[in-house]
């Protein structure tokens, strides 16, 4: 079993998937897992020619749902799975801040932007504010950057959480559930990074679907 694998889910990265896995695998080594989620472009063929592992599904189903097929792939492969995206707004270079961290003394480890109007556009500013406030009244205690997909988790306390949020959702669904069983949530601090890549986030319906899953939540 591995001590530490990189899941990247991706949809559309042909531009960025290569080069990232390519400069992961040349600083550290670690074997990593691309779900392809639906691309339409050349995402699957330029991941396979650099990852370890490549899942592919023919239509896209979501963020959470390549999240929830990569840990379940990986359950009995590795301890612990850093999570990333593919379009380079996470770089490489911080995974020593987590892997650099004791880390076995908690369940999930999240990367932590510094959000300011200065090196944050202004309406992922306030999203992310707004939705990591609901998202730590729901949890029962304090978090920071909930919807950053930069993060470290234990495998086995993953499956424990019992994840089902198919879609952007679940980064913040982690962070409740693991919130409310009492599970040690930890912080690195990671770079900001904002290029001239499109947000796959739909402001409408992603915002609809976090409120659905925030009364859902409320209920439980």
């Amino acid at each position: 079993m591995e001590k530490i694998m990189v899941l990247i889910p991706a949809c559309n990265e042909e531009r960025f998937i290569g080069n990232l896995i390519k400069k992961i695998k040349e600083i550290y080594k670690f074997k990593v897992i691309v779900v392809d989620d639906g691309s339409k472009d050349n995402t699957y063929l330029e991941a396979s020619k650099v990852a370890d592992y490549v899942i592919r599904h023919e239509v896209n189903k979501g963020k959470g749902q390549s999240i929830i097929d990569g840990l379940n792939f990986v359950f009995k492969k590795c301890e612990y799975l850093i999570l990333m995206d593919g379009d380079f707004q996470h770089s490489p270079e911080d995974i020593k801040n987590f892997i650099g961290t004791d880390f076995s003394k908690y369940d999930i480890v999240i990367g932590k932007r510094e959000m300011n109007f200065k090196n944050m556009p202004f309406d992922r500013y306030l999203t992310n504010r707004t939705t990591t406030l609901v998202t730590s009244l729901l949890a029962t205690k304090r978090v920071f950057d909930s919807q950053s997909g930069f993060r470290m988790v234990k495998v086995d306390s993953m499956k424990r959480l019992n994840l089902k949020y198919k879609r952007f959702q679940i980064e913040s669904e982690m962070l409740i559930k693991a919130g409310r069983m009492k599970m040690n949530i930890g912080y690195v601090d990671i770079q900001t990074i904002y290029g001239d890549e499109r947000s796959k986030i739909n402001k409408v319906l992603d915002t609809l679907r976090f409120i659905k899953m925030s009364l859902e939540m409320l209920c439980l």
